[in-house]
């Protein structure tokens, strides 16, 4: 085989090369004049309008798809005024929105099985039924049932008990005696509770803002008082619980001012309960005497009563009590009338 190189095949390749290169010149030439044949004239073309430069971050996209849902969409869903919860919806943020739907007969099942013994027990099933019954939606971020007043969780159990047994089916009654001697039986719904009720004093500290208490001191210090959330409530009580039970001792005197102490129970963990027992230890007397009769006023605004009106007309309360136990709230009392 010969070391010299044959330029006639190198030639020949050029060649190619070049022919190829004409052809892909020829043929983008071709495109060009086509596309420049169809082309409207910019004279004629009609202005696009350029999108907008974004000026803020927005809100996340799950939040304008929640905010753009209504509370009660789906069917069966049904809104709950605000202003009728014992709340009157003073301590939610502004636009906040909340809808009930009727317990399921899985549901009512589960709640058969509570232990009327057992507080804790009675305090997780009722909060099963708001979790499982109830929406609540709060303006530019998801809304949790944790984020319900517990002083408006009865109202809205009794709520979806009438929800569920719209034709009457489980009528709870109690028994009321008028001026004369005679009692009556008067019927438990949700517009006949009176569940709670605060002092006119103790409103002068609301913030309309901050939809809570705020205390100032003359001495200047200034500290809030929020109304207790379920989500905060379920922290403590789980607090309590785990201590017991490892047999650890914990502060008891600052868990009667806890439930007052968060505003939000997505904050509430051991690291930020911790850190707020540590800040009590700093309180003033003064402080802490304001808390305490605070707290005092709050806690005796919560009287579960039912208001009635006998057909003599004499109004009246009676203590909320259940003659079939707590369970008859969504388990009927009387079934034996349902048997042949």
């Amino acid at each position: 085989m010969s070391d010299e190189l044959d330029f006639t095949d190198l030639n020949d390749e050029a060649s190619e090369n070049e022919s190829l290169r004409d052809q892909i010149e020829r043929e983008a030439r071709l495109f060009a004049e086509a596309e420049e044949a169809t082309a409207t004239p910019v004279a004629e073309k009609v202005a696009q309008p350029q999108a907008a430069k974004l000026t803020t971050l927005g809100k996340a996209e799950k939040f304008q798809a929640y905010d753009s849902e209504p509370i009660a969409a789906d069917l069966g869903w049904k809104p709950v005024p605000l202003e009728n919860l014992p709340s009157q919806g003073l301590f939610y943020e502004e636009g906040t929105q909340v809808a009930i739907r009727a317990a399921t007969v899985a549901e009512i099942r589960h709640w058969s099985t509570i232990d009327e013994n057992d507080l804790l027990g009675v305090d997780d099933m009722l909060n099963f039924i708001i979790e499982k019954c109830c929406r609540i939606k709060i303006p530019g971020k998801p809304g949790s049932f944790k984020d319900l007043k517990e002083i408006d969780r009865f109202y809205l159990i009794f709520a979806i008990r009438d929800y569920t047994f719209k034709n009457g089916e489980n009528k709870m009654m109690v028994n009321v005696v008028d001026d004369n001697g005679i009692t009556h039986q008067v019927e438990v719904t949700k517009e006949s509770l009176d569940y709670f009720n605060t002092e006119d004093r103790l409103m002068n500290y609301y913030d309309q803002v901050e939809r809570c208490f705020i205390l100032n001191m003359k001495s200047g210090e200034s500290f809030r008082l929020h109304m207790p959330t379920l989500g905060v409530m379920t922290f403590i009580k789980n607090f309590i619980k785990s201590k017991q039970q490892a047999g650890q001792n914990f502060d008891k005197a600052f868990i009667k001012y806890a439930p007052f102490m968060f505003s939000d129970w997505k904050t509430v963990n051991q690291n930020t309960y911790d850190k707020a027992v540590q800040d009590s230890y700093s309180w003033s007397v003064q402080r802490i005497s304001v808390m305490d009769k605070i707290v005092e006023m709050l806690s005796a605004s919560v009287n579960p009563q039912v208001r009635y009106i006998l057909p003599g007309g004499q109004e009246g309360a009676a203590p909320l009590n259940f003659q079939g136990g707590i369970k008859s709230i969504f388990l009927i009392s009387d079934i034996f009338d349902e048997l042949v």
